[in-house]
């Protein structure tokens, strides 16, 4: 196998569309890091056929700050779920427990919409089970745009740093196998098309239009790319990543 880098950041978001947290290693199952996004809230109000309520609707989501706590069932509703009892933190400070008969009612208020709480086990992505983007091309595009960029705002579950340090080198290994570590192995298979949510500033929401705007005149709409998982494993940030 050859190197081509290094896992720099592993990163999962324990709620859809809310602040994620650094990891030093996770399992990950065919269905992606083990809970990657297996809360989420629907939206009653969206006719479309996108049902989930994100930042796209209300910005300040993203400053929400979701953590799990000790092993134990989640709730009545979901007494199999293990080791994904969970607390989100308001971005005033205030903590809510996600069994807490008031937490949907909180956001509904907050966000003024008819919300639903989901929780899987198998995740909640909009597209495959992992992301991955390359540090050089956080770098690359920072450049474009004239701005700092945090890698945050990406919201992507692998950060590699290449040793080549090629700017959107992931675009040139979709269809490719990659393996991070001992164990997993992943075939990447598209680009990913962005969307708003990368015009927000992960630490205070505000947007900066010219990210999405660089993104779709000089990439295509797409940064980073998908990968499906085709043996699971133990990552862990510092892990060599190879081509198979």
């Amino acid at each position: 196998m050859e190197k081509l880098g290094t896992l720099h950041i592993l990163r999962r978001y324990p709620f859809k569309s809310m602040a994620g947290e650094d990891l030093a290693e996770i399992f990950v199952t065919y269905a992606g890091l083990t809970g990657d996004r297996a809360y989420a809230f629907v939206d009653k109000n969206n006719v479309s056929n996108f049902p989930w309520m994100t930042a796209r609707q209300a910005h300040e989501m993203i400053l929400f700050r979701p953590r799990y706590l000790e092993s134990s069932p989640v709730s009545k509703e979901h007494p199999s779920a293990r080791c994904f009892r969970a607390e989100v933190k308001t971005p005033e400070g205030r903590v809510l427990e996600v069994d807490d008969p008031q937490f949907t009612p909180f956001f509904e208020k907050r966000f003024d919409r008819q919300l639903e709480l989901r929780f899987s086990e198998r995740s909640m992505q909009d597209a495959c089970p992992v992301s991955l983007l390359g540090t050089a091309t956080i770098d690359s595009l920072s450049q474009e745009t004239g701005m700092a960029l945090d890698h945050r705002r990406f919201r992507t579950n692998f950060y590699i740093a290449w040793d080549n340090r090629k700017p959107y080198f992931e675009d040139e290994l979709v269809g490719e196998r990659l393996q991070i570590g001992e164990n997993l192995a992943l075939m990447i298979v598209k680009k990913d098309s962005r969307c708003v949510i990368i015009t927000l500033d992960p630490s205070s929401a505000e947007t900066s239009p010219q990210v999405l705007e660089t993104v779709t005149r000089n990439h295509g709409r797409c940064f980073g790319v998908y990968g499906s998982v085709i043996r699971e494993g133990v990552v862990r940030s510092g892990d060599p990543v190879y081509a198979v």
